[in-house]
């Protein structure tokens, strides 16, 4: 399990404590309950005395946040592959258009390299597009 991993710092146990409180206090505020608001308040004092009490949730809170990350960046990679980049190929495909030359490619003896004879002038690097 290496998004669960045993090494939090004593700044990430207190950030921990933070957020918890801050879940607390705004559950307070939705739920309309005093319970959170003390509960809000005894979490920020054990977090300003003893940070390190938070330290199980804290690997708990930041695993969880790995997890999250690497579930939710495949899927908007995988959305943004599937909505954007395919559909240009295929558009380009049934265009007939081949920028890397792959239907060349083996053909002849030839290289499919373009061949770019160019002399570089202050202006190119002025306006390099």
């Amino acid at each position: 399990m290496k998004y669960f991993s045993a090494q939090i710092s004593k700044k990430q146990s207190s950030d921990t404590g933070m957020a918890m409180v801050l879940i607390l206090l705004l559950s307070g505020l939705y739920f309309g309950d005093k319970g959170f608001f003390i509960a809000g308040t005894i979490a920020l004092a054990g977090n300003m005395i003893v940070p390190a009490v938070y330290y199980p949730v804290a690997i708990v809170w930041f695993g969880l946040a790995s997890v999250l990350g690497s579930v939710v960046s495949r899927i908007l990679l995988s959305i943004f592959f599937f909505i954007l980049v395919l559909p240009v190929g295929w558009f380009r495909r049934a265009a007939g258009k081949d920028s890397l030359y792959l239907r060349k490619w083996k053909q002849d003896k030839g290289s499919v390299m373009k061949v770019r004879d160019h002399w570089y002038d202050a202006g190119d690097l002025e306006k390099p597009f």
